[in-house]
């Protein structure tokens, strides 16, 4: 069987160059972050998205979404559940949606908050051309400089691994309910393990960061990376082969960022 993993170019292993339900409660009770937060509705839907303000450094600052998208919101842009018709939506002459999938893509481990999963670098981004639209926001899918700074700044050092993140150690070779485990220094869920998130390379390629519920403890740092590889749809039998959906990967899914408008643009 193919690996999972392919070495980065210039990188040794998996790193890339230069750079349970009562976990529940304990994570609630140590959810308070310094940074600022943001609650942004998303209209036509009882859904919402936390919004947590991040220093990338230089003056630059950018809003991270606090957890993983979730399967509700992420069904709500496949299945156009924020439409009146959903056969017609009125959004088609911006927004492309993916092909309905042909598996149940949950795998049968949960849906209610639990992290969306399973579908490609192209659908992620068309999400984000999505949910920018509905909320007059600008949400798009991180690079991997801004995804490893953010990571750097998490403060989840090998000690608070286990109590941070969902890993091969203690996930039980499933995904989990999104904040379940303690927020990280930055008041995010999750960065580092549950499921990978997708991001942009320098030169635009898909990759996916932050590790997932089926790598070891000490592979989940701001380092890790993985590039896509055909494995991840092996056992789709379309011809062609569906680009919206991934059969075989149940690792990857998305955490947005959002630009914060200059004053002069708001």
């Amino acid at each position: 069987m193919t690996p999972r993993y392919t070495p980065l170019a210039g990188a040794a292993c998996l790193l890339a160059a230069g750079a349970a339900a009562s976990a529940q409660t304990a994570a609630a009770a140590v959810g308070a972050t310094a940074n600022p937060v943001e609650v942004v509705e998303v209209p036509k839907t009882t859904l919402s998205i936390e919004l947590v303000t991040v220093d990338l450094g230089d003056g630059k600052q950018i809003q991270v979404a606090r957890s993983e998208i979730d399967w509700r919101l992420y069904d709500t842009f496949v299945f156009s559940l924020d439409q009146e018709d959903p056969a017609n939506p009125d959004d088609s002459a911006i927004v492309t949606r993916p092909t309905k999938p042909y598996i149940n893509m949950d795998r049968g481990w949960g849906h209610d908050n639990y992290p969306a999963m399973g579908m490609s670098h192209l659908a992620a981004g068309e999400f984000c051309i999505w949910l920018s639209n509905k909320t007059g926001k600008k949400f798009r899918l991180p690079t991997e400089a801004e995804w490893e700074a953010i990571a750097t700044q998490s403060g989840t050092t090998p000690d608070k691994v286990d109590a941070r993140c969902w890993h091969a150690g203690n996930a039980a070779e499933t995904t989990h309910q999104s904040a379940t485990k303690e927020p990280d220094d930055l008041g995010l869920y999750d960065l580092l393990g549950n499921v990978g998130e997708w991001c942009f390379t320098d030169a635009g390629k898909p990759i996916a960061r932050g590790g997932s519920y089926m790598d070891d403890p000490d592979l989940l740092t701001p380092q890790t990376a993985q590039k896509p590889h055909r494995s991840w749809n092996e056992t789709d039998p379309q011809i062609p082969k569906s680009k919206w959906w991934l059969a075989d990967c149940t690792w990857v899914g998305i955490r947005p960022v959002c630009e914060i408008a200059e004053p002069d643009e708001e």
